[in-house]
């Protein structure tokens, strides 16, 4: 048998890589992601704020509202829910909360024109009457 002769092999090292210069574009983060349009509005008659509720009040939009209420604790409030359509019930608890607190601050809530889904809604887990709705 013939013999081989070996071959002396020498690893090749891989070409450099070049850096990118391109950026990389981020995804929106959960806070521009997620808006709500509650608003609060003084009124020039009464300088009572008012407060108006979204036409979809859902617990995506908790947090939102939950700092617009914060500012809301110690004085009158209008609520205005007129536009709402839909509702759930995290929003109705919330709102809940939010009455009880001002109320106990001797200040008062003035619902503006509730609408029928919102009555419905809040008379479904029984927070009506607390909420000085119907």
């Amino acid at each position: 048998m013939p013999t081989r002769k070996k071959t002396a092999t020498t690893k090749k090292t891989p070409p450099a890589r070049k850096k990118s210069t391109v950026k990389k574009k981020r995804a929106p983060t959960k806070k521009t992601a997620v808006r709500t349009r509650a608003k609060t509005a003084v009124s020039k008659k009464h300088l009572t704020p008012t407060l108006t509720l979204d036409s979809v009040a859902v617990i995506n939009n908790a947090k939102v509202l939950y700092e617009e209420l914060g500012k809301l604790t110690n004085t009158d409030v209008n609520i205005d829910a007129s536009a709402v359509e839909m509702i759930d019930t995290a929003i109705l608890q919330l709102l809940y909360a939010f009455v009880t607190k001002v109320t106990s601050n001797n200040h008062k809530i003035n619902w503006i024109n509730p609408s029928d889904e919102f009555i419905s809604r809040a008379r479904l887990i029984g927070l009506s009457r607390n909420m000085g709705i119907a």
